[in-house]
């Protein structure tokens, strides 16, 4: 994907073969900051944590949590038992969870998450990160296999756009417990993405991609340049030997 070599880092400057080639490839090419895309994951990368569980405690309040947490503690072990996939397991914890909730009472728990509580668990280092692309232009996609609903809020309040995330399904106003997508995770991430740019009729000449886990793989070997969220520090991917545990 892309035009430019993957050890050709464009983050300012140029560090291939300096600011001759620079020159060269920009004039011959055309490339502009609009040209330039980068990728972010949600959980894990911009966070420290994931955010599912905080997000539907905070929906149901703790006592009613509790209440229900044996019924959804099956799907669990069975997903950790690799019983199950993480699709299926997100299923049904948000079936037993959330089921019934109206739609727009669910919204505003979203949005009042998203600007009140999930600041507290971004990582200062990866924002900074995003930060930088933001200064210099490039177009910012979130890519999250977490809910697109409380996402689009937290996108909104830090003057994002773009988010591709896993859509939770409404019938008669009120959640039924199913994904309207695909959970938005591994190659359903690089499949929305190439959705994304069909559906924008958008062609970007270089992409990066962050990400932290297994649901990222295929991310960030679909970029020109990735990068590996590792206990808060940032490995570029084609450095990270992490590929030897892949099955």
């Amino acid at each position: 994907m892309g035009f430019l070599p993957k050890n050709l880092h464009f983050d300012g400057q140029f560090t291939w073969c300096g600011n001759l080639l620079k020159d060269a490839v920009v004039m011959e090419h055309k490339v502009t900051e609009q040209d330039i895309v980068a990728y972010f994951d949600f959980d894990g990368t911009i966070t420290y944590k994931d955010t599912l569980v905080p997000f539907v405690l905070y929906s149901t309040g703790f006592l009613k949590f509790l209440y229900k947490l044996p019924r959804a503690l099956p799907a669990v072990v069975l997903y950790l038992l690799k019983q199950i996939d993480n699709e299926t397991a997100k299923q049904r914890f948000i079936t037993v969870m959330l089921r019934g909730m109206p739609k727009d009472k669910l919204d505003h728990i979203a949005r009042n998450f998203a600007i009140t509580r999930l600041d507290k668990y971004i990582n200062p280092e990866i924002y900074n990160k995003l930060e930088y692309h933001k200064e210099h232009r490039h177009n910012i996609v979130i890519v999250s296999a977490n809910l697109a609903i409380y996402l689009r809020y937290w996108a909104k309040k830090h003057h994002l756009v773009n988010v591709i995330a896993t859509e939770i399904e409404f019938a008669n106003g009120r959640v039924t417990g199913r994904l309207e997508t695909k959970n938005c995770y591994g190659e359903q991430k690089t499949i929305r993405i190439k959705e994304y740019l069909k559906e924008n009729n958008y062609s970007f000449a270089y992409s990066y991609g962050y990400g932290n886990s297994r649901g990222d793989y295929a991310l960030l070997d679909y970029v020109d340049e990735g990068y590996w969220i590792s206990d808060g520090s940032i490995i570029n991917w084609s450095d990270y030997n992490g590929f030897k545990t892949r099955k």
